[in-house]
Parts: structure tokens; sequence; C-alpha cells
């Protein structure tokens, strides 16, 4: 592996900083995430299509940017990358800040300009992470950080509503949107301390590239460059049968989520008896178990330390959904007991299943590739929540809440089925 530093000297001071400015990161990420929406319909009267539109200011960047940032962390070493990302952040926590000192016009397009700033970070910071880390760190160490990195990320997504929702009501919006910019300005200061790592040069990508080494060692020098392109990262992605089916699994596991939590909360108030205060408990305390999963998983036996634990997990999470439609469908207080332990079960395999898929994927993928690769990914990924959303929203109107999230439920049974093929059980082999 081409690599501009050395993982076994690198990687124990940036093992304990890197979690830690993540954890900062998303805080303040979630901070305002959290903010934005509901300042904007409880101080400027914001409706229905001004909260999608701040939504798609959100989400939309990170798709339709993907190739140029691709492009920018195979020019840029990782900490320039990830230092930038970070301040494009604290411009966005700024920008929010000085919203409501303007007429409420004016402040929408703030906010809006606010959530495209912190989209912008987004995708460098992750494209960026998937790169700096297989090349700083050693191969055994992967799924150590990559269950850290979890855990920062679900904690972070945990305490950073009710932080910032008692935030803004003590101290108000640009207090706290000033807190967050701090927190972010502490996790450059962290990033500082990461390596210059850069994307070697001079492999193939593309429909002619060769395989990938297992070891994630880069192809021959000799190979004949090609241009990086997001549809050649596409191709990547579903090269060999093991990555193909990890990449169609999440494909289909994001689409039925979405799918789902588009008339989730409509059916579970029809026939449960669901609170305001219940519902909260129940994906609060469901978060929780994300961080538990993500701990579990570099402390698993050694046979689901493999391809048959991605499998295993990857069951569960897309599973999980069964179980909630069932609960929905079922009503009453035994159904939503059922649609707890839906989310419960869900959250913890899919802490365990996002360590496994990354340390797969970091191994399976060469250093050259990785960043188009990873572009190309998450973007498909992320284009597969709105369309979710979208069928979700008509289908919601064709049929009752209930029937149509048990339909869905039961065919979340097929990427379940999928991910348990051969090709993934064996992908990685069982180490002691």
């Amino acid at each position: 592996m081409t690599s501009t530093t050395d993982p076994l000297k690198t990687s124990d001071s940036l093992a304990t900083s890197l979690p830690v400015a993540n954890f900062l990161s998303f805080f303040a990420i979630a901070a305002v995430e959290f903010s934005v929406p509901f300042v904007a319909v409880d101080a400027l009267g914001a409706n229905a299509t001004i909260v999608a539109l701040l939504g798609i200011c959100r989400f939309a960047p990170q798709v339709l940017l993907a190739g140029p940032a691709a492009r920018v962390v195979e020019r840029f070493d990782q900490r320039i990358v990830m230092i930038g990302s970070e301040l494009l952040r604290v411009a966005a926590f700024a920008l929010a800040a000085l919203g409501l000192a303007f007429a409420s016009g004016v402040a929408i397009g703030i906010f809006c300009l606010a959530n495209i700033a912190l989209a912008c970070g987004s995708v460098l910071t992750a494209v960026s992470t998937q790169v700096l880390v297989p090349q700083t760190f050693a191969d055994e160490a992967l799924p150590r950080i990559y269950a850290r990195l979890g855990m920062a990320e679900s904690s972070a997504d945990a305490a950073a509503p009710f932080v910032t929702g008692l935030g803004l009501a003590a101290l108000g919006l640009a207090p706290t949107f000033g807190a967050a910019a701090a927190l972010a300005l502490a996790a450059c200061g962290l990033l500082a301390r990461i390596p210059r790592v850069r994307v070697p040069k001079g492999a193939t990508t593309g429909a002619d590239a060769r395989e990938p080494d297992p070891s994630g060692k880069d192809p021959a020098n000799g190979a004949r460059p090609r241009k990086s392109t997001l549809r050649a990262g596409l191709a990547v992605n579903f090269r060999t049968p093991a990555i193909r089916t990890i990449s169609f699994w999440s494909l289909s596991y994001n689409f039925g989520q979405s799918v789902i939590e588009a008339v989730l909360l409509i059916a579970l108030l029809d026939t449960t008896p669901l609170s305001a205060a219940t519902y909260g408990v129940i994906r609060s305390c469901s978060v929780l178990f994300a961080v538990l999963g993500s701990y579990v998983a570099e402390r698993l036996p050694p046979t689901l330390r493999s391809g048959w634990g991605t499998s295993l997990f990857g069951c569960g999470a897309v599973g999980a959904y069964t179980v909630i439609g069932l609960g929905a469908y079922v009503g009453g207080g035994g159904g939503l007991l059922l649609v707890l332990a839906g989310f419960v079960l869900d959250e913890f395999c899919s802490g365990v299943v996002l360590v496994r898929v990354q340390t797969f994927r970091a191994r399976a993928i060469t250093d050259v590739e990785r960043p188009m690769a990873t572009a190309s990914y998450r973007a498909a990924n992320l284009t597969a929540v709105p369309a979710g959303l979208a069928i979700g929203g008509v289908a919601g109107i064709l049929l009752s809440s209930a029937t149509l999230l048990l339909g869905i439920g039961l065919l979340m049974v097929v990427p379940a089925v999928l991910i348990w093929s051969r090709a993934v059980r064996e992908s990685e082999p069982v180490t002691a």
C-alpha cells in the first residue's frame, strides 16, 4: 500500500484524537441540524415547503458534489481536506447565528446557505476519512478505529438534540451556534495531528481495472492511468460478488428504511397508544444501542469478526424492520413493545455491521480507487433516502399506513437473505 506515513508510528495518538474530533464535529452538526428547522418554524413561521427546502440544501449538495469532493481528496493531503471541511462547518455555524438578525426571507436564505456549507463539509469529511484510515493505521487496527469512530458519531447524534434544546431555551440561538462553532474549531486543533496522507497515483480505475488484492495493495505501477470519474468509482462498488452484494444490501436498507419512515409515525399514532414522550424515549434509547453495537463490534468472538459477522448483523439490521412492521400492524401496547424491540435490534446490528462493512471496504478497495468509490457509494445511498421517502409518501396515500408498514417490513427480508450469501460470509477469513 502506497502511503506517506508509517502506520505503526502514527496510529497511537491519532487513534484517540481522531474519534474525539469526530465526536466534536458530529455533535456540532447535530446541534445545527436540530436548531435550524426548529428556529425556522418557531421564530420565522416557516411552512412545510421551507422546511423541505432546508432539508434539500442539507443533503442535495452531498450527492451533486460527490465527484468534485472526491477529486479534492485526490488532489490534496488529508490534513488539509479534513481541516478545510471543519472550517466550512465553522462558517456554516457563523452564518446560522446571524440569521435572525435579518428579516424572515433573508434569514431563511442564510439558513439555506449554512446548510449548503454543512453539506460540503460533510461529503469532504466522509470521503477523506475513508482514505485516511486505511493508509494511516495498521490493517489489524482497522476494526478498532472504525468502532471508535462509530461510537463517537452515534454518541454525538444521541446527545446533541437534548443538549441543544436546553441551550436554545437557556441561551438563545446565537450563543448556541457560537458554541457549535467553538466545538468545530476544537476539532480543527485535533485534526492538525493528522499525517499528510495523499492518494497514490498511477493505477487504473474502471471496468478494465485489475481485481483488488485482498491485502489492500495497489495495482502494479506499470498500469495505464485512467481519469478518475464518479462512474468508474461506482463500478468499483459492484466489481466483485462480495462488494456487489454489500452495495445492494446497503441501497436496499436505506431505501426501505426511508419508505417506512414516511409512514411510521402515522401508523403508530393510529394503531398504538403512542405519545410524544413515548416516541422520544423509543428513538433516544434505541440510538444508545448503536453506540453499544459499535463498542461490541471489535470485541466479537473470532468467528464473528469475519464475513460471518457481516452477514449475521446485516440480516439483523434489515430484519428489524420486519419486527417494526409487525408491531405497527398488531397495534396496542404489545405492538408498541415490538416496535421498540425492532428499533433496538436495528440500531445495535447497524452499529456492528457498519464497522464490519467499513473494514471490509478498506481492505477490498485500493487506495487509488477509494476516493471515487467512497463518493459514489455515499451518493447512491443518499439518493436512496429521498427516493424511499417519496415512494412511501405516495404509497401512504393509496394504502393504510399500517398495511404499508407491514408490507415493506416483510420485503426487507429480501436484503436480509441477500447479505447472507456465501460471497459475503466468506469475504473475510475467520481470525484468531
